[in-house]
């Protein structure tokens, strides 16, 4: 029963590393990252990693489909292999070239887009050359019918656009009638406001000053009351 186990399981292992070395060129790919990956963003960096695939040549260029919202016009090179330069050859989209990069290295480079469009993600569809005339092309949308395709385009999911500001300094111009604030229940006009509270304030006042006298006059009548006592018991 044992034996039985230890064939099972060696054959598993050995369909396991036969998957992974057949199947290893699809897990290479152009990988894109984007900071600050936000909906809206402005000058944001994007870096895009051209994998190297060929044991025989070298990267020689990467020519990148921008997505929807964002045009060559909006991107400048930040960084890339030595010798490489950007050029664009349509409104969509921008190529990176230059020497061949040594065979087994990946060619990066980083650019500043303007603006990042406001959507929950971007595609970068994007070709790489090499030296020897092979052309990778990482094309290949994912979506609902296909979420994992053969050749990807790089995706970047991004973050909800960031709130509008409302620190603004606040306007100048004089409130029209929708802005003007809103009158006093009774009607009355706001230039009175101030005269019926010192009208209410002296009121206050002479409630004080009449309690104050009726309290008086009980003490004197207490007071005559006890000295009418005392004659009478005298």
């Amino acid at each position: 029963m044992k034996r039985r186990y230890f064939a099972l399981a060696a054959t598993a292992l050995a369909s396991a590393v036969a998957v992974l070395t057949t199947g290893s060129p699809a897990w290479a790919h152009t990988g894109v990252t984007i900071s600050p990956a936000r909906a809206g963003a402005s000058n944001a960096v994007v870096t895009v990693n051209a994998e190297a695939e060929s044991d025989s040549a070298g990267v020689t260029s990467v020519q990148v489909f921008l997505p929807n919202g964002i045009t060559a016009q909006d991107v400048t090179l930040m960084k890339g292999p030595k010798g490489w330069k950007l050029s664009s050859s349509g409104v969509d989209n921008y190529t990176i070239a230059g020497p061949a990069v040594p065979v087994g290295t990946d060619a990066e480079h980083q650019v500043r887009v303007r603006q990042l469009p406001n959507a929950p993600q971007v595609s970068f569809k994007i070709l790489q050359k090499y030296s020897d005339g092979r052309v990778d092309r990482w094309i290949e949308v994912p979506s609902a019918a296909n979420p994992e395709p053969a050749n990807p385009a790089p995706t970047v999911k991004l973050a909800a656009a960031a709130p509008a500001s409302h620190s603004a300094a606040p306007s100048m111009t004089p409130p029209t009638a929708s802005t003007a604030p809103t009158n006093p229940a009774t009607d009355a006009p706001v230039t009175a406001l101030p005269r019926a509270t010192a009208q209410s304030d002296t009121g206050n006042g002479g409630l004080w000053i009449g309690m104050g006298a009726a309290l008086a006059a009980l003490a004197a009548a207490s007071v005559a009351v006890y000295a009418w006592q005392r004659r009478q018991r005298s």
